[in-house]
Order: structure tokens, then sequence, then C-alpha cells
């Protein structure tokens, strides 16, 4: 086989998980609190390191594959709702939910109020306080006002703080589903953040960009193809030749 298909080959490989990446990213242009994913890839060889010096060890072996995807926490723009348990993060603070799976950190920062008062997510799994425990309010006492450090009072009375948490390195969460990330095995970093009440974050992905990402990668991919078949098509033909001649 031509080592050339083989580099093709992989490039084929690579350019379908970046579409794959930037296509469910295109998907979430919408969706609030959503950071969009990065590919990262990486340079492999199986068989170099094991002495058999074989031919084609460094053309059949060696190539690009996909090793995994990094997430892109950057800054989205804030949306006015004026609900007033619509929280946004400015800053690198994370809010915290208690799931059936352990605590998961999020920026989106769609809240509501249980019927028993306590603030949640939209799915009721519990938004956290800084002493790690649910905060709860008075369905019957009016609105509640939260101030940018993360406070919570109503009518006057202080009734907790909503927990922010950074991280060192965000990139390296790892999604759990639901706009969610575990932050399992992370270090902690000092919260530069403060709260927006009746704003919500917009979506991190750059529209424009991803569009243009995917027409670029689509030629790429395209060009690949190519060079696969052309390669293909003349390993055919020099197939039925060198059995023409060898008869």
């Amino acid at each position: 086989m031509d080592p050339g298909y083989y580099v093709a080959a992989g490039s084929l490989k690579a350019r379908s998980f970046q579409l794959d990446v930037v296509a469910n990213n295109l998907a979430n242009a919408a969706t609030v609190g959503y950071k969009p994913d990065q590919p990262f890839f990486a340079v492999f060889n199986k068989a170099g390191a094991s002495g058999r010096g074989l031919p084609l060890t460094p053309y059949v072996n060696d190539g690009v594959v996909f090793g995994e995807t990094g997430v892109v926490f950057k800054q989205g723009a804030l949306r006015a709702t004026a609900r007033p348990l619509d929280l946004a993060v400015e800053g690198n603070g994370f809010f915290t939910v208690r799931t059936a799976d352990g605590d998961r950190v999020t920026r989106d920062g769609r809240f509501q109020m249980g019927v028993d008062g306590q603030i949640q997510a939209e799915d009721g799994s519990p938004v956290l306080g800084k002493n790690g425990q649910p905060i709860k309010v008075d369905p019957k006492q009016g609105n509640v006002t939260i101030a940018a450090d993360g406070s919570v009072s109503q009518g006057g009375q202080a009734l907790g703080q909503i927990a922010l948490t950074a991280f060192e390195k965000p990139g390296a969460l790892k999604r759990t589903g639901n706009l969610r990330f575990d932050p399992a095995g992370q270090a902690t970093a000092p919260v530069k953040a403060t709260v927006a009440q009746g704003h919500v974050e917009e979506s991190g992905v750059d529209t424009a960009s991803a569009m243009v990402e995917m027409i670029r990668l689509n030629r790429l991919f395209e060009i690949s193809q190519k060079v696969a078949s052309t390669i293909s098509y003349d390993l055919d033909s020099r197939s039925i030749n060198d059995v023409a001649i060898s008869k």
C-alpha cells in the first residue's frame, strides 16, 4: 500500500473529528451558558519503539489521531431577562449544584424557586451556598435580592450566599451533560467574578467564526478525499498492469 494513502486516511479521520466538534458548537450557538469545545490532536507511532525495524513503520504507523477536546471558557455576553432568579457570572466563577451523581459546576444560571423555597436549577438540583448547603427563601415573602457577591436576601433579611468556585485549569473540566462539569480532581483558584441578577450568560460560540471554520474543514476534507481516491485509482491501475505483465 502506498504510504501516501495512510497519510490521506489519517487526515480524513482528523477532519471528520474536527467537523463533529464544530457542528456541535454551532448546534449550541443559542444555548444559555454553553462553552464551546476545541479539538486537540496527537502524533503517534505504534511500532516506532518496537525495535523491529519494519521498512514502512514511519509511514504506516505515524499519523494524526484525535486526542480529546478541551472547553474554551471565554466570557459570554450577558442578556437581561428581568427574572429575579436568572443569574449570570461575570468572571472566572462557576455555580455549584448538587445532583444524584455528586456536586457539579455550571455557568447556566437559569434558576427557580422550589415548592419549599429552595433555589434550584431547572431540573430541581439545589444550588449550593458558601456553606455547602442549599439556600432557601420564603415563597410568600416576595422578590429575592441577590448582590454581586452572591449574597441572598429577602425583605432585608440575609439568607445566605451563593457559592462561586474557580479553577486553575477550567479547560480540563469534564462535561457531564446538562451544561455541567465535574470538578473532581481539579485544583481551585481565587475567584475573580461577580453575579448579575436578572441576567443570563449567552453561549460562548462565535457563530461567524464557527461557520468559517466549518467551510475550511469541509474543503480540507474534500482535498484529503481526492488524494485518497487518486492514490487508490493509481494502485488499481498499477495492479492491473503488473498482473498483465506477469502473465
